[in-house]
């Protein structure tokens, strides 16, 4: 029973971290066209949440769920050395790191591998945008850490 309520806490985590990074993602496309002058009024914003969450969504949840899948045994293994008072914050690094690294992976396969100058993921371009990327992430890990028990029962 632990096992399911384990991967049911993960599985949450992993559905919010993917909404939190898409809204992010959305928002920093946004707002750098408003920089650039356009107006963006409210039913195109939604349009474009509801597009993404549709179109890009789908695919951050697998590349989510494998990055959270190997950066919550890293993060639950070091909180046990450290001592249960750094579960929370490990596994909110984790969640956060889990995404810098996806984004950093993607951009480097895009400009090694292919060849290419683009960056798939825009909002990642910047640090301010991948911060932002980042903290959808974080959202998640701290999810997890705060309803998984550090020693689920048997």
């Amino acid at each position: 029973m632990a096992g399911l309520r384990t991967l049911a806490i993960f599985l949450l985590a992993v559905i919010v971290g993917t909404l939190l990074v898409s809204l992010g993602n959305t928002h920093v496309d946004l707002q750098a066209l408003i920089r650039a002058g356009a107006e963006i009024p409210t039913s195109v914003r939604m349009d474009a949440i509801q597009r993404d969450l549709a179109g890009f969504a789908p695919t951050l949840f697998v590349l989510i769920l494998v990055g959270y899948a190997i950066a919550f045994p890293v993060a639950g293994f070091t909180a046990r050395l450290l001592g249960p008072g750094w579960r929370r914050f490990g596994f909110t690094l984790a969640g956060g790191l889990a995404i810098a690294a996806m984004m950093i992976g993607i951009k480097l396969f895009y400009s090694t591998l292919m060849d290419s100058a683009i960056t798939p993921v825009a909002a990642s371009r910047e640090l301010q945008g991948l911060l932002t990327l980042c903290l959808g992430g974080a959202v998640g890990g701290y999810i997890f850490a705060a309803l998984q028990p550090a020693n689920p029962p048997e």
